[in-house]
């Protein structure tokens, strides 16, 4: 698997199921609309692409981030390898 860079939430497919928040509590939380978002540092949330280095935790592991993906029935999720190419879904 390449290395993860870049994460995305696509608004107009997660439906709250939070699968991701019980696999990666430490990147994804809902936000008041019930859709999930992933928790950047200095307390920014967001859903749009976001580098993994601007992740609050960035260190969290790929093979996490890919479990958080997976678990999403709607696969909202998206993964990013570091030439852009989507590793996921």
């Amino acid at each position: 698997m390449e290395k993860i860079k870049k994460i995305k939430v696509d608004r107009k497919l997660c439906i709250g199921a939070a699968s991701c928040i019980v696999a990666a509590m430490e990147v994804f939380e809902l936000d008041d609309k019930n859709i999930a978002v992933m928790l950047l540092k200095n307390g920014v949330k967001k859903s749009g692409m976001t580098a993994k280095e601007k992740l609050e935790h960035s260190e969290t592991d790929d093979e996490i981030l890919m479990m958080a993906a997976q678990s999403c029935p709607t696969r909202a999720v998206f993964l990013y390898d570091e030439k852009g190419k989507q590793v996921y879904p």
